[in-house]
């Protein structure tokens, strides 16, 4: 996992200078963090950023900046273990926070459906075949074109309840300069009725990292998020990928397509 975490797209720097862009009037001193009130914080809201970098705390930068407090949010238990072994703080206090859910991809599509709960495995088959049996025609696509950005922002905004306020003017603009950072692209359920559902994602060598979704709520019915992550799913595992690590939330879709919870913490120190 700690590969996984220092290879996602949220330790890379042009991610950070991006979404710091977006965020606040934070002044950034380091590469990777920001200050604020003389208190080391993590660069981006944590709605926005999943993982977070690991670093050193250098006693000289923190005595010459006068910083008294260090408050770091989602940071995984294997960078807490290393933060523990610095001898800077006086106090410290670490508090479970957010929940991402992670699943390992087996080298078969047919041993992911075997490592499935019998009950998840029948409802994602059902719903395979009633979304088949009421669309004549559907493939699993990829883009990084404005047409597709487009839809997946309007199918945000169009989405009831706080998922439809969350695309403001500003988080698509942040959103669309995202997708021309390398790595990230918009996974697309095409059919012949439309693009029904939509998942935009980082991808590496190693895996895919499922950062937001949209879908046509016309479709609700037909479950066509669920059809878009298991081709997804089918995808990676042929291309020999290792995990399909769907980030920060604990909606049940993720669990029941056998994503495995992840906690992460918040740490304060008093220096």
């Amino acid at each position: 996992m700690e590969k996984q975490v220092l290879d996602s797209p949220f330790t890379n720097k042009e991610f950070l200078k991006l979404v710091k862009q977006f965020n606040d009037d934070q002044d950034t001193i380091f590469e990777d963090f920001a200050i604020s009130d003389k208190t080391i914080v993590n660069i981006g809201n944590r709605d926005f950023v999943d993982y977070r970098p690991t670093s050193e705390i250098n006693k000289n930068i923190l005595q010459n900046n006068s910083i008294a407090n260090v408050n770091l949010d989602s940071l995984h238990y294997f960078q807490i273990q290393k933060i523990l072994q610095s001898d800077v703080y006086k106090s410290i206090r670490i508090k479970k926070s957010d929940i991402s859910v992670n699943l390992l991809l087996p080298e078969q599509y047919d041993e992911y459906l075997q490592n499935l709960t019998k009950k998840n495995r029948h409802e994602l088959n059902r719903k395979k075949r009633k979304f088949s049996d009421k669309v004549a025609s559907f493939e699993l696509l990829e883009s990084r074109e404005n047409e597709i950005f487009k839809i997946f922002a309007s199918q945000h905004k169009k989405s009831k309840g706080e998922k439809g306020k969350f695309m403001t003017e500003n988080v698509e603009a942040y959103f669309e300069e995202l997708l021309n950072l390398d790595g990230w692209k918009i996974y697309y359920l095409n059919t012949d009725k439309g693009v029904v559902s939509t998942a935009f994602c980082y991808e590496n060598n190693n895996g895919c990292y499922l950062y937001n979704s949209s879908r046509d709520n016309e479709f609700n019915s037909l479950n066509p998020g669920i059809v878009l992550n298991d081709l997804i799913i089918q995808g990676l595992i042929h291309n020999g990928k290792s995990f399909f690590d769907f980030l920060k939330g604990t909606e049940r879709y993720k669990f029941d397509l056998g994503g495995k919870s992840v906690q992460l913490y918040d740490l304060n120190l008093i220096l």
